[in-house]
């Protein structure tokens, strides 16, 4: 089989299109340490060997996006980011609706699953 060699293709870009560049490039360059900072935040909150660390991890691995997530159960987006950032807790309500979208049981170090009774979901 016979190797294509990639062709690099360059553009001359107008000074108004340079100009745009280089004010994007700054501004990812600001942003870029903000970012890095709330991604090492999220990490650390979701080792966390705690029943919230346990209840970050499974929204990292669902399939929902988290838009999604926080919508089906019922709190918004910026409760939820603050949530996973470790930034602010969540009410009990809210952590009951997300471990039964996520289909999560809480169990007692022994093994035990700790019985709840259900009740009537009146926000569907």
């Amino acid at each position: 089989m016979k190797k294509t060699k990639r062709r690099r293709r360059t553009v001359q870009l107008s000074a108004a299109q340079m100009q745009q560049l280089r004010k994007d490039r700054a501004l990812i360059a600001k942003e870029l340490p903000r970012l890095a900072a709330k991604r090492e935040r999220l990490r650390e909150a979701a080792a966390e060997r705690t029943t919230s660390g346990v209840l970050r991890r499974a929204i990292h691995s669902s399939k929902f996006l988290l838009h999604d997530l926080a919508q089906r159960a019922g709190t918004d987006m910026e409760t939820l980011d603050d949530f996973l950032t470790g930034e602010r807790p969540l009410t009990s309500d809210v952590i009951d609706r997300l471990m039964k979208i996520l289909k999560l049981r809480l169990e007692t170090a022994d093994g035990k699953i700790i019985a709840r009774t259900a009740k009537p979901d009146l926000h569907v």
